[in-house]
């Protein structure tokens, strides 16, 4: 007769679905940031940059590959919305019903990597590279940095509501509770001060949030599943 009791158990989904949504948020930082400081190295200029400023950057971004990192970028955004819902999903169960605040969150985030998948104001004039007008590029930067402002709020809203779940819940520790809500409150206020570089602050402090969420959740994925 087979020994039953030494048979091998399914692990549990959530515990496997938290695993994966630390997997996921690590691909998420390399895919997203890797670009970003790609393309920061051809002289991107500040949120407030001039016309000419503007027309000279997206000359510098023309070669193809800038292209290539604006493409990885776009996967990264892809890799975020992977994320977000992920992760609303091992906060809806913590928080039990209704799960409206965990609901959310994961709207929020969705907002974000939609405008990193609609937002291609950048990819486009870049394009044309040195044959842009100072005026449409003046144009197609500003669209993307006042896009890029916005999709602040949207990370400000999966932060807070991330936050205020973890927080009455009391799962991974009130510390990475108040992390997120700090950002979040944070990323509000730079929205109204937006050219000011204080932005940076917030918005670095949530996604290095997320980088210890990864991890914890690779090393000790029953943290949102017990």
């Amino acid at each position: 007769m087979p020994n039953v009791a030494n048979r091998p158990t399914a692990s549990d989904p959530h515990t496997t679905l938290a695993r994966a949504t630390g997997i996921i948020g690590i691909f998420l930082m390399v895919l997203l940031f890797g670009p970003v400081i790609a393309l920061a190295s051809a002289g991107e200029p500040p949120l407030e940059a001039s016309a000419g400023q503007a027309a000279r950057y997206f000359g510098n971004i023309e070669a193809d590959w800038a292209q290539g990192m604006m493409a990885v970028q776009t996967l990264g955004m892809m890799a975020s919305l992977w994320f977000f819902v992920a992760f609303g999903w091992l906060l809806r169960r913590a928080e039990g019903d209704p799960p409206w605040r965990s609901t959310i969150a994961s709207l929020s985030g969705a907002l974000l990597a939609a405008y990193g998948l609609v937002g291609s104001s950048w990819a486009a004039a870049s394009l044309h590279g040195g044959r842009i007008t100072p005026g449409v590029a003046d144009f197609a930067y500003a669209m993307g940095n006042v896009g890029f402002a916005n999709a602040w709020i949207a990370i400000a809203s999966f932060a807070v509501c991330s936050g205020w779940v973890i927080l009455s819940t009391r799962v991974l520790g009130r510390w990475m509770g108040w992390w997120p809500v700090v950002a979040g409150l944070g990323l509000v206020v730079a929205r109204f001060t937006w050219t000011s570089e204080l932005w940076t602050l917030p918005y670095m402090l949530f996604w290095l949030w997320v980088v210890v969420l990864s991890v914890r959740l690779l090393l000790r994925p029953n943290l949102l599943s017990s």
